[in-house]
């Protein structure tokens, strides 16, 4: 099992509006087939979000990144967030 981890650093003023467009293109790591995800948001650093995501197959999550619908959404928000975005990998060891 392997755990992804994206590091959003957003735009000052923009967080809110990012989030409320990148929350259901998070949730559609699902449908690739990703068996869970998460966006956390950090308490000190109200512009910085990581978003998670657990995946038997690396395949399925570059299916997931690089499709077309969230490619697009990746591109409508493009001016909201740092650049580059680099999914980091992580072996899930131990979990409940």
């Amino acid at each position: 099992m392997y755990v992804c981890y994206i590091e959003w650093h957003i735009h000052p003023f923009r967080a809110d509006r990012w989030y409320e467009a990148w929350e259901p293109a998070a949730a559609r790591a699902m449908a690739f087939g990703a068996k869970e995800w998460s966006l956390t948001r950090d308490t000190d650093d109200p512009l910085h979000f990581r978003q998670g995501s657990t995946w038997e197959d690396k395949a399925d999550f570059e299916r997931y990144w690089y499709s077309d619908e969230i490619g697009e959404l990746r591109e409508s928000i493009l001016s909201w967030y740092n650049k580059p975005l680099l999914p980091v990998w992580h072996q899930l060891l131990a979990s409940e």
